[in-house]
Parts: C-alpha cells; sequence; structure tokens
C-alpha cells in the first residue's frame, strides 16, 4: 500500500532544568526511536498511557515539532529539508484536530474568521467565496449557516470540535492528525464526532493518524493499531489481530483494562499492573517494560528487544505471548 508518512528513526528529547543556580539539566525522551508508516485512507490509532509520546509524534509528523533526530517523510519528501515556502504548501496538505475545543478556537472571533482564516492565509478564497465555502464547510460538520456570525462561547463542546473539524478540512488536506478529539466531550457526543470522521474520511479520501487512550474508540474507528510505551513502539498490527492476540505483554495489560458494557462480566479477573514506573528521564536499560513485566527474564533487562515484523504485525517483545 502507498504510504502517505515514512518515520524513520524518529526521536525528539525535551531538555528540562530542575530549580537552583546548579540544577542539572536533564533529557526526556517523549520519542525515542520511532519507525512507523502510514498507509494513504487508512485510519491508524496511536494507543498508550499518558505521556508515552503519542501528541508528540503526531506533531512531530506535521512539522509542529522540531526533530532530535530521524526523519519524517510526507509523500516521500523529508520535511526537515523544506524551506519556509515548501513547508507552507505542506500545511495544505496535513492538519490538526486538537483534543480541547474549547482552547484550541479563538474566543475572539466569530466562526466565519475562523474557518476562513486558512482559506485567507493560503489565498483560497476572499470576501464573498470564503463565506460561501465556510458554509459549504459548516453543512458537511452539520451546523447551520446561521453560525458564521456567532462566536464561540455560544456553542457546546460538540459544536466547538465541529468547527474545529470544519478549519481542519478547508484546505482539503489529505492527512489529519486527530489528537484525541473526543476525549473532553460528553460520551452522548462522542458517537456523533467519531460518525462525523467517518463520513468524512469517506466522502475525501482522508488518512487519519488517531491519537487516543480510549480503546473502545480506536476499536470502533481505526483500521491498525500502534501501541507506544515509554517513547517507542512495542507493538502494531491490524485492530482486530491486536484486540484477540495481543502478542506484547503491555498490549495484554492496556486490553484488560478496558470496561466492558456487560455488567455480568465487570467481575472478571483482570490483570492488573506491578512493579516500578519507569522515568523517560531515565529509562530503564534492556526492555523499557521490564520493571513492570511479569514475563519478564533476564534478557528483558539486559537487551533492549528489536521491532520484528512478522508480515505486517510488529512486535519489540523478547518472549511475546504467543
Amino acid at each position: 500500500m502507498e504510504d502517505i508518512i515514512a518515520c524513520t528513526d524518529v526521536r525528539k528529547h525535551f531538555t528540562i532544568r530542575g530549580n537552583g543556580i546548579n540544577a542539572r539539566r536533564d533529557l526526556v525522551r517523549a520519542v525515542d526511536g520511532v519507525d512507523l508508516r502510514i498507509h494513504r485512507n487508512e485510519t491508524l490509532a496511536l494507543v498508550g498511557e499518558s505521556g508515552c509520546g503519542k501528541s508528540t509524534l503526531g506533531r512531530l509528523m506535521i512539522g509542529l515539532l522540531e526533530l532530535t533526530a530521524g526523519q519524517v517523510a510526507f509523500e516521500g519528501r523529508d520535511i526537515s529539508k523544506l524551506d519556509t515556502r515548501q513547508m507552507f504548501a505542506l500545511r495544505k496538505k496535513a492538519q490538526i484536530i486538537f483534543q480541547d475545543p474549547y482552547a484550541s478556537i479563538n474566543p475572539r472571533m466569530k466562526v466565519l474568521d475562523i474557518i476562513g482564516e486558512p482559506l485567507e492565509t493560503h489565498h483560497v478564497a476572499r470576501g464573498k467565496a470564503k463565506e460561501e465555502m465556510a458554509c459549504l464547510l459548516l453543512d458537511q460538520v452539520g451546523l447551520r449557516r446561521e453560525a458564521l456570525g456567532r462566536y464561540p462561547h455560544q456553542f457546546s463542546g460538540g459544536q466547538r470540535q465541529r468547527i474545529g473539524i470544519a478549519r481542519a478540512i478547508a484546505l482539503n488536506p489529505e492527512l489529519l492528525i486527530c489528537d484525541e478529539p473526543v476525549s473532553a466531550l460528553d460520551v452522548s457526543i462522542r458517537s456523533q464526532i467519531l460518525n462525523l470522521l467517518k463520513d468524512l474520511q469517506e466522502k475525501l479520501s482522508l488518512t487519519y493518524l488517531f491519537i487516543s487512550h480510549d480503546l473502545a474508540v480506536v476499536r470502533y474507528i481505526s483500521d491498525r493499531v500502534c501501541v507506544m510505551f515509554l517513547g517507542k513502539i512495542v507493538e502494531l498490527g491490524t485492530c482486530k489481530d491486536l484486540f484477540e492476540h495481543p502478542l506484547h505483554p503491555y498490549t495484554k495489560f492496556l486490553m484488560s483494562a478496558v470496561p466492558l458494557p456487560n455488567p455480568r462480566l465487570r467481575n472478571r479477573d483482570r490483570a492488573i499492573l506491578e512493579g516500578e514506573i519507569p522515568s523517560p528521564i531515565n529509562p530503564p536499560p534492556g526492555c523499557r517494560f521490564n520493571t513492570r513485566c511479569p514475563f519478564a527474564k533476564e534478557l528483558c533487562r539486559q537487551q533492549e528487544p528489536p521491532l520484528v515484523d512478522l508480515g505486517g504485525r510488529m512486535h519489540a517483545c523478547h518472549f511475546p505471548l504467543e
């Protein structure tokens, strides 16, 4: 399948400094050697606990953060080597939907200006043409034309997220980074936004990188799932394979934490993680999950497992579950 994004040994380290004059500087290894490919027109879900580097990796893919090392190729072009003009053109092809609809939209701008800003910035439409395009975009996300003259505070959270989606698709992009787009919304609204995203993908031939920690949402919307732990990929495969036959112990623990809608099954035995939580500043040697893995052996504590490709199914474990 054609790749729209190809990440090769991608790394992003943040420098932090403690309090005091003689405080030392430390590195937070937010993303630490990721190889990942996203196929055109698919939905690839990126999952893992908070702080594992999901959002950082998403921002690196579209150039919102600068790489520490490695390469991100968008449609075969290394984005780190693009000049200002070329990067400006890339913005039309790759957009992002943010997690918090209350923080991602300027409260002082009317909806017409919010949606119309990318149209003007990229010289797509102005004046009456901009207003007509904004109306069409509102119709695509399920909002009425009257919304153009209103401010963000006059809308609910779900409606604000629809406005953010309209802004993201205004330039007819090819790739959308969906950074936990429904986690800040009421449960009753989430399904509406998810169905909207699926409809837009079909109509506009979009490719999604769907970042989430909600595995029920991931199971509904994704084609493939990539599991991250402490800045690294530990498993990747189709949604069906990962949910039914996880190979990495961390993936199995994630699946075990998913609440079940059937009340008769809620008292089932669950695998609970124990052990020391590793730090991204000073990760443990060997496999980064070895301090919490009940199956860890001496090899796991000494040697970092490579990401093994089993014909599209990948895992980074010395002793996979199957």
